[in-house]
C-alpha cells in the first residue's frame, strides 16, 4: 500500500452536530463528533494523516492519536481544505471525519485515478482522492458532489487522469439529519458507545 496525505478537516468538537440538536443532546453531540473522527483517523492507519483545524484542542487532540495537525485561519470548509492543500505536492484525499463506517477508506485510497465517493444522498462529496495533476478548487457545501464532478472531470481530462466515482454503501453514510441516526449501523454505534438519541 501506498501512503497518501490525507485531509481531515475536524472541528472543535463543541461545536459540531449542531444540526443534529433536536435528537442528541450538548454532550451526545460531542461525543459523537469525538468518535466518529478517532474512528476515521483510526481506519486510516499506514496514510499521512493530516487534521485540518483552527482549534488548540483539536491540534492536541491529534497528537495524542498520531496525526499531523495542519493549523488553518478560520473561515468555511472549501478556504480551509485550499489552504491546507498549499504544499502538498503529491496524491492526496480528503476525507470528512463524520463517516458512520469508514472501514473501506484503505480500499478506495488504493484505487488508481482521481476518485470521487458521494454521500448516499448523492449531494455530498464524502471521500475525494486527487492525482498530483489535479487540484480542483473545493466546492464543499449543499449539492458538492454535482460541482466536483464538474470541475474534476474537467481536470481529469485535461490532464489525461482517470476519474472514478465510487458509490460506496459505508463510506456513502455520513451522519448529517436526525434521520440518519436512525440507519442501523448509525444506531449500533450510538448503543456500543453509550449515547442516546431522542425520538
Amino acid at each position: 500500500m501506498t501512503p497518501v496525505d490525507v485531509l481531515v478537516p475536524v472541528r472543535a468538537f463543541a461545536d459540531a452536530k449542531r444540526r443534529l440538536s433536536g435528537r442528541l443532546d450538548a454532550d451526545g453531540r460531542q461525543r459523537l463528533a469525538e468518535v466518529l473522527a478517532r474512528r476515521t483517523i483510526e481506519a486510516l492507519a499506514g496514510h499521512r494523516v493530516h487534521i485540518v483545524c483552527e482549534d488548540d484542542g483539536i491540534e492536541t487532540w491529534a497528537a495524542d492519536l498520531g496525526a499531523r495537525a495542519r493549523r488553518v485561519v478560520g473561515g468555511d470548509l472549501n478556504s480551509a481544505i485550499s489552504e491546507a492543500l498549499r504544499g502538498v505536492a503529491g496524491r492526496v484525499a480528503i476525507v470528512h471525519a463524520d463517516l458512520a463506517d469508514p472501514s473501506a477508506l484503505s480500499d478506495v485510497l488504493a484505487l488508481t485515478g482521481n476518485v470521487l465517493v458521494p454521500d448516499h444522498r448523492g449531494d455530498g462529496t464524502n471521500v475525494m482522492v486527487l492525482e498530483p495533476a489535479c487540484r480542483p478548487a473545493p466546492a464543499y457545501g449543499s449539492g458538492s458532489f454535482a460541482r466536483h464532478l464538474e470541475r474534476l472531470g474537467e481536470e481529469s481530462r485535461a490532464t489525461g487522469t482517470v476519474l472514478r466515482v465510487v458509490h460506496h454503501p459505508r463510506l456513502g453514510l455520513d451522519i448529517d439529519t436526525g434521520r440518519d441516526l436512525d440507519h442501523p449501523i448509525v444506531a449500533s454505534l450510538l448503543a456500543r458507545e453509550g449515547i442516546c438519541a431522542i425520538g
